[in-house]
């Protein structure tokens, strides 16, 4: 599993499965663990879900083929008037919607392809756009030609997006966008976390805004535990929400802010990846409990 979203209210969550060469978005309930599939289509990959901010629509990447580009489908949440609008020339990708319901945030790769000859072609220099639900009235808010950039989470406000951002000299760092005017980030940082991997080049990803303007993340310890943490832009505090979660990833947050939702990451004995569990995150009691999915086929 991979690529999770988790609605509003906290009661149900998307995830999408990889299965012959395909990947499919499934909505589980919370409650029960039932997965049910919502795209129909048996073919290529769909990844990067999420949900609208009254939980009604759900956007979503779908790249059909190899030698296809990725392009954003927006359909109901029960799967149904999926609809895409993306240009075949380009790739678009993680879709986010705005707090209003009246737009999607998106990333587009300008250029498909490789600069070496034997490297796989991928998607290359990243930037951010915005347009209406249809598609019509886009709009470019970064000018940076990202290297290597994570999903943008969306201010209460919905005036800012924070990304997740790595340049080819450049380590990681957290910057903070206008969605109302492009331009270079209103501000930066990077966060340090106590025993970090490494201070000059720390590891953290998956930024989300709470309600309250606070953000939280995941950042790699010494031993590559990635918990989450909390930090205020206004202040630089920092809180640790989680402990030794271990390999961990793909961490989202319900519109509400009371519930997050990641991936705890099985290993075997050689240390290789060996599948993966949900974890439900309960910001307000810092409680995580495991997710036990059904119906996945």
């Amino acid at each position: 599993m991979n690529g999770l979203a988790v609605s509003p209210d906290g009661k149900l969550i998307l995830v999408t499965y990889e299965k012959d060469q395909a990947a499919f978005i499934y909505k589980v309930s919370v409650e029960t663990g039932v997965a049910t599939r919502l795209t129909k289509v048996d073919t290529g990959w769909k990844s990067s879900p999420s949900f609208s901010a009254d939980g009604k629509q759900i956007a979503y990447s779908y790249t059909p083929n190899k030698e296809a580009r990725s392009r954003i489908i927006i359909a109901n949440v029960d799967g149904s008037d999926a609809r895409q609008w993306s240009p075949a020339e380009v790739a678009d990708l993680s879709p986010v919607f705005s707090p209003d319901g009246k737009a999607i945030v998106f990333s587009r790769a300008a250029f498909y392809g490789t600069y070496s000859p034997i490297a796989q072609p991928h998607p290359h220099e990243w930037n951010f756009y915005a347009s209406d639900l249809d598609g019509k009235n886009v709009r470019q808010l970064t000018t940076e030609s990202f290297y290597m950039v994570s999903p943008a989470s969306i201010s209460p406000d919905g005036k800012k997006m924070v990304i997740v951002t790595e340049g080819v000299e450049t380590s990681k760092h957290i910057a903070v966008y206008s969605t109302t005017q492009p331009g270079p980030p209103l501000q930066t940082f990077q966060p340090h976390v106590p025993k970090e991997v490494d201070h000059k080049n720390p590891i953290f990803d998956y930024p989300n805004y709470l309600p309250d303007g606070s953000i939280i993340f995941m950042a790699a310890n010494r031993r590559f535990d990635y918990d989450v943490y909390r930090f205020s832009p206004d202040t630089g505090t920092i809180e640790k929400l989680t402990d030794e979660n271990g390999y961990a990833t793909d961490l989202k947050v319900s519109a509400d802010g009371k519930t997050a939702v990641l991936l705890k990451w099985r290993k075997n004995w050689v240390g290789d990846l060996k599948g993966n569990q949900v974890y439900m995150l309960d910001l307000q009691r810092h409680k995580l409990t495991p997710l036990n999915i059904s119906g996945l086929n």
